[in-house]
């Protein structure tokens, strides 16, 4: 038998809460896995409490399908590492962030100006565009194209930055400091070669920030839930943050408490365990 969570690593006693906010790969699912049982009966039971439970993720829109199929009921999705808001009950885009082409032109010039056998992607409102030469694990699901001028007229709202190596870090560490002011830069997986840049000054915990706002959720009432970099901002902004058992080293070390890894149901548990507490503490 699985032992329970430590009281030890639960909210204080005198955090209420009010929204779970959770990351989505690495978090709620591993390896494109579907959501096991065990998390979707703790986000129904979370629902059912009256407390709303929002989806974060660096994910673009098509990319949502999956989950939706599972649990149909959420509400709006913030995706995109925060560049947009989208509703999946209505299948809409509530809010979105773009990069202008300006901006586009700007940021691929300094890298390759450092980097030239650099390659990148960008994530529209519509649909995913890929230089020719850029390495994607779903490449027909992608437009490809000679040069950014083609991206004119479209919302790109995410691109996705290759150097050739397989490190994120020592990418992101490279990448950053050219787009600094320029656009926000980030990782969601730690080997996979990719560097994520959001519009300048967005960021996971910038739109859950907006969100909270049009919900009336105090940042001391939300508990959120990652396991990587991008998702870092968002747990030192939440009242309570909580690592995944699989999170990277510097996620762990921000977060205030760490729970199981994914394939535990880290999230499951950990969020049984506050509504545990929660329904004891209700009249």
């Amino acid at each position: 038998m699985t032992p329970p969570i430590s009281p030890d690593i639960l909210p204080p006693d005198d955090f209420e809460l009010g929204l779970v906010a959770s990351d989505i790969d690495g978090t709620l699912l591993l390896n494109w896995e579907p959501i096991s049982s065990a998390t979707i009966d703790a986000i129904h039971r979370c629902q059912d409490a009256g407390i709303p439970f929002v989806l974060v993720t660096g994910r673009p829109i098509r990319w949502l399908a999956p989950i939706a199929a599972q649990i149909p009921d959420l509400g709006r999705v913030v995706c995109l590492n925060g560049a947009v808001v989208y509703d999946i009950a209505t299948q809409s885009v509530v809010n979105a962030h773009s990069i202008d082409a300006d901006t586009i032109a700007e940021i691929t010039t300094a890298i390759q100006a450092d980097h030239p056998d650099a390659r990148f992607a960008y994530e529209t409102l519509t649909g995913g565009f890929i230089d020719r030469d850029f390495v994607s694990r779903r490449p027909r699901e992608a437009r490809v194209i000679d040069d950014v001028t083609e991206l004119r007229g479209q919302d790109v709202v995410k691109v996705l930055v290759r150097l050739g190596m397989s490190d994120s870090q020592t990418m992101h560490d490279l990448v950053d400091p050219l787009v600094d002011g320029i656009c926000h830069a980030s990782f969601s997986e730690p080997d996979n070669g990719l560097v994520e840049l959001a519009p300048a000054g967005i960021t996971k915990a910038k739109t859950l920030e907006d969100l909270c706002d049009h919900l009336g959720v105090a940042r001391s009432q939300v508990m959120a839930f990652g396991d990587m970099p991008n998702d870092i901002e968002m747990l030192s902004w939440a009242g309570h943050g909580v690592a995944m058992g699989n999170a990277l080293g510097s996620v762990k070390k921000i977060a205030a408490a760490v729970t199981e890894e994914v394939d535990e149901d880290g999230v499951a548990r950990y969020l049984n365990a506050v509504l545990d507490t929660h329904t004891r503490q209700t009249p």
